[in-house]
C-alpha cells in the first residue's frame, strides 16, 4: 500500500472504500492513516470543503473522517489518485485539522 491509493476495506466501523494519505514510514511500518471514500457528492450542508473528487467511479475521500486502517483488512487496490488532486486532499486535511 502507498500514499494515494484507493483500497476495498472491511470493516463495521468504516466505509467499504479508503484512500491512503499516510508518508511511506507509516505505511512500510504497517501503520496506515486513512480517509474514508464516499461515492455521495459532497455539498456545503455537509462539509463541501472537506471533500475531494478522487477521479471517475473512484469517489469522493471524506477529509473530515481521518483515522488508522488495519492492513489485514485492505482487500483489491481500486485506483492510484493524481499528485494534483493529493495535493486537494492535503489542502482538506490542512483545513480539518487547522493545521
Amino acid at each position: 500500500m502507498k500514499r494515494g491509493d484507493v483500497w476495498v476495506y472491511t470493516s463495521p466501523s468504516r466505509t467499504p472504500r479508503v484512500l491512503v494519505v499516510s508518508s511511506e514510514f507509516l505505511n512500510e511500518a504497517r501503520l496506515p492513516v486513512v480517509v474514508d471514500v464516499t461515492e455521495i457528492e459532497p455539498s456545503v450542508t455537509t462539509l463541501g470543503l472537506l471533500g475531494v473528487r478522487l477521479g471517475d467511479g473512484v469517489g469522493y475521500a471524506r477529509c473530515s473522517g481521518l483515522g488508522t486502517a488495519d492492513p489485514a483488512r485492505f482487500g483489491t487496490r481500486i485506483a492510484e489518485v493524481p499528485e494534483d488532486v493529493m495535493d486537494q486532499v492535503d489542502a482538506a486535511l490542512r483545513v480539518a485539522l487547522d493545521l
